[in-house]
């Protein structure tokens, strides 16, 4: 019976492919190739979005400029400052993470305890809450002393700390994750990392076994890499004011890998004598922007008015692609180790590297302090990203250099607060156009998908394309004559050429573009599948 009704639905299978042959069915149009690793060859896979903020996709800038953007700093910064007594030095370092499904920014930022003199310094854990990033509020949180301190660990010397909530934990009261500097016995020899898990960012639990990561005396930016699947750790190198930028990683957040340096001084630093205080990394697009605190020659005696940059911190940008090698975003884009090490005058270039500069001296409430707080991922709204910061009208080193001078009986500590600037998607760096016009051409290039949508401002010019084989020779119907110009500013132009519906005619098979801009600006370029397209079984 069993060898009978096997031979039945063989028969009938048989049968039914043998109909479906006798047919056959015609492929959609828009069918997508499989990709094979020769077809590649040297062309570069697109996945997401392009930035143009290195040259990884760009073979030619010709009668166009590549142009670092500034975030526009809000009409009603400070939006925080501190207004309660256990807020001393607030905001200090600082997370800020944009809870997407409660539609609530939140904020944790340090305040310094008031501790003897010559004792060690500490720090408490504040909580602060926004609908709109600009107007904030301090929910109670501890009932007894009536403030809004979050329970941290209870060790001595907390500081400096970190925060994310980890995408991919599994166990709820690890959800939340933090990292910060500690000294157990209370002693320069004791300092170090140390890691705490929270349920709901309120009630911290440290580790049972500490992580043996070197001390870091300025805030350490933890977060998960999606694309390494492990977590990364970005803070500071090596001893107090030993300020380079340093990396670590962890596969379970407790063993940590050894700090290596991943970014240090250059010859454009010595011009103004830069250190850098601290980088809060932020995985974006295909990359990693890291916002550098750039600190501007130390100095413990009066400022010199001819030297108004003295003892002040900008803030400067940073781009990687691996958490690894990171390439500093100057007035031109990133800039490269042989780039850095020309025989120059780097004055221009060092004032053209500040992402985010301070106020007008000694009129703005920023004229003195820049420094970044931490977001672990984009913050986008309204297709704007969001920057925090702590700004202050002094120097850093106020209490001694004569901003006010300490002897000042009527010297008061310098104002603080919280800072928001915002910048266009994908805004960190333009190609620019004038009048006169210019090209931009890619290197080979291939992708998946049946668009392309270009992030650019056309509003007062025009872009065109050209798609252009791997060897630079023009594609039958994808030519100049036929591109419709972009002649609006938007974030998702799609690029489009008469006579196609969609692009599915140019993925998954190496390509060039060639952009030709006048009075225009271009800031990115991301694939995209608009259509259902699907697979059908023909033969």
């Amino acid at each position: 019976m069993f060898r009978f009704c096997l031979f039945t639905v063989t028969f009938s299978l048989l049968v039914f492919w043998q109909q479906a042959a006798a047919a056959p069915v015609k492929v959609p149009t828009g069918l997508f190739k499989d990709v094979n690793d020769t077809t590649i060859g040297q062309a570069r896979l697109v996945r997401g979005t392009q930035l143009f903020i290195d040259d990884w996709l760009i073979e030619s800038l010709e009668g166009v400029r590549r142009q670092l953007n500034q975030p526009v700093k809000h009409k009603q910064n400070p939006v925080m400052v501190k207004d309660k007594p256990w807020e001393r030095g607030a905001p200090g370092y600082a997370t800020v993470h944009y809870d997407r499904q409660a539609k609530l920014f939140k904020m944790w930022y340090q305040t310094w305890k008031k501790v003897p003199e010559g004792a060690r310094s500490e720090g408490n854990l504040c909580l602060a809450t926004s609908r709109d990033g600009v107007t904030w509020s301090k929910p109670i949180i501890d009932k007894k002393t009536g403030t809004n301190m979050v329970r941290v660990p209870k060790v001595t010397g907390f500081q400096c700390a970190g925060i994310f909530r980890d995408p991919v934990e599994k166990d709820p009261s690890r959800r939340y994750k933090m990292l910060f500097s500690c000294a157990p016995d209370g002693t320069d020899k004791s300092w170090m990392t140390s890691a705490a898990f929270s349920p709901d960012g309120i009630q911290w639990t440290a580790a049972k076994t500490l992580p043996l990561i070197p001390f870091s005396d300025t805030q350490i930016c933890p977060f998960w890499d999606h694309r390494s699947r492990r977590y990364i750790a970005i803070l500071r190198f090596g001893p107090p004011n030993t300020r380079l930028v340093a990396r670590t990683e962890s596969e379970d957040f407790l063993n940590w890998s050894p700090k290596i340096t991943v970014f240090r001084r250059t010859r454009r630093d010595d011009v103004q004598a830069t250190q850098f205080y601290q980088m809060a990394p932020m995985p974006y697009a295909n990359g990693y922007i890291g916002l550098i605190g750039a600190y501007h020659n130390e100095s413990l005696k009066p400022i010199p008015a001819d030297k108004p940059w003295t003892d002040r911190q900008d803030l400067q940008l940073a781009y990687s692609r691996d958490t690894v090698t990171w390439f500093r975003v100057g007035g031109h884009g990133a800039e490269t180790n042989a780039s850095l090490n020309r025989k120059q005058d780097w004055s221009r270039q060092a004032r053209a590297a500040t992402f985010l500069p301070y106020g007008k001296m000694n009129k703005d409430w920023d004229w003195g302090n820049i420094t970044p707080l931490y977001t672990p991922e984009p913050i986008v709204i309204n297709d704007r990203i969001h920057f925090f910061y702590a700004g202050a009208n002094a120097k850093h080193w106020w209490t001694w250099t004569g901003d006010p001078p300490k002897k000042d009986p009527n010297a008061k500590p310098p104002k603080k607060g919280l800072g928001l600037a915002t910048l266009r998607v994908d805004g960190f760096v333009s190609i620019d156009a004038d009048a006169k016009g210019g090209t931009m051409t890619t290197r080979p290039f291939l992708f998946l998908g049946d668009g392309l949508d270009l992030n650019a401002d056309a509003k007062g010019g025009q872009i065109t394309v050209e798609a252009l084989d791997a060897d630079g020779k023009p594609l039958e119907g994808f030519g100049l004559a036929t591109s419709q110009p972009l002649t609006t500013d938007n974030i998702r132009h799609a690029l489009a050429w008469k006579g196609h519906k969609d692009l599915h005619q140019l993925q998954a098979k190496p390509i060039r573009l060639r952009f030709h801009l006048k009075n225009a600006r271009m800031f990115s370029l991301t694939p995209r599948t608009q259509n259902a397209h699907y697979i059908r079984s023909y033969n």
